[in-house]
Parts: structure tokens; sequence; C-alpha cells
């Protein structure tokens, strides 16, 4: 494994965050011109995080987790999250008619990974969410504490960070929820673009 370019330390508290939009689809990820501001259609279903530079994909994956459990399959042990930097081309400024966006790889970890037990947990969990009358949906990964007990065992690139990325203010990062296969195996990660 290649060694990481070093994130510079940022002070989380007295360094102001920037937005970020987190795109995420199940299955695939979401086509380039979805992007693009003059699209006839709304932008694809997102969440808005106010985060850092030193924001790392274990970050995202509990933001996007903790916010859409549903987005989680049942059992979630084995699911893939590939993330993606989509970015507008600057190279082609000049170029007449609306701009286009671009996409870089930046990773994708596996939730839940050799942690047989934990869906076993989750579960349990689901189950008294569901019961308890309070209307808490549970989503695939049993509610918010099904999803802390999958998220304490990432596997992949979790520590890779978006400056290490060259995330620029303003780029989006886009995320595809790749559920575990038939076999209870790990999908490959998607081919790069």
């Amino acid at each position: 494994m290649a060694s990481q370019p070093l994130t510079p330390k940022i002070d989380r508290q007295t360094t102001t965050p920037f937005l970020l939009k987190l795109f995420y689809r199940t299955g695939t990820f979401h086509r380039l011109d979805e992007f693009s501001p003059h699209a006839s259609s709304p932008p694809p279903p997102h969440l808005q995080i106010y985060t850092w530079p030193t924001c790392t994909l274990r970050e995202l994956t509990h933001l996007l987790l903790t916010a859409l459990p549903t987005l989680l399959p049942a059992p979630a042990i084995g699911t893939r999250l590939a993330f993606r930097l989509i970015f507008p081309d600057t190279r082609e400024a000049t170029r007449p008619g609306p701009g286009r966006y671009l996409s870089k790889e930046l990773g994708s970890v596996v939730v839940g990974a050799g942690s047989a037990s934990l869906e076993d947990t989750g579960e349990e969990n689901g189950d008294e969410a569901a019961g308890n009358g309070n209307g808490n949906a549970s989503g695939g990964a049993g509610g918010a504490g099904g999803v802390k007990a999958l998220l304490e065992s990432l596997e992949g690139d979790a520590d890779k960070t978006l400056a290490s990325a060259r995330f620029v203010i303003g780029d989006y990062i886009s995320c595809a929820v790749f559920p575990p296969l038939p076999d209870g195996g790990v999908a490959a990660p998607p081919p790069p673009v």
C-alpha cells in the first residue's frame, strides 16, 4: 500500500467547517450529467454536511448511515460503500456551453467486515426499536444502535481524508451503496471511470 501524503492538522474547535454535499444511491453511482447546474431536474438525493478537510471516509460513512440507516440492507454486514469525488472540469473553462463534471475514485469501505456476531446484535436492536411504540422506524442495520455497532468495524479506505484526495471546497462526494452478494460475499469495488 502506498503511503498517503500527510494531511495538515486542523483544530476543529477554531476552524470554520465548510458545506459538503454528499450524494448517495444504492447499486450504482449517479451519472455525471445529473450534477449539472443546467439540468432541468432537481439534484439527486443528498445530505448537506458541515465538515473539514481532515474528514475521513469513516466519518462520512458514519454521518450518512446514522442519518439514513435504511440505506443499509438487512443483513448489513458486507455492504460496500464506494466514494467518488465529483468536481467541475476547470481545464476546459474557455469552452463554450455549459460546463461538465469529472470524477475521481476516493476509495471504499466495507461495513461490519469480519464481525459475524454484529448481525445478531443489529437485528435484536431493530426488534426492540420497532416494538417500542415510539414510531421509530428501524433500518436494515437495526436502527442507530445497530449502525453504531457496525461502524466500529470498517474495512478498506476508512482513514482516507478529503484533503488527501485534493478535495476543493465546492466539490461533491458521491457514494454508491453495494449490498452483500447473495452468497454473503462482499461486492467488488466498482471500476474506475
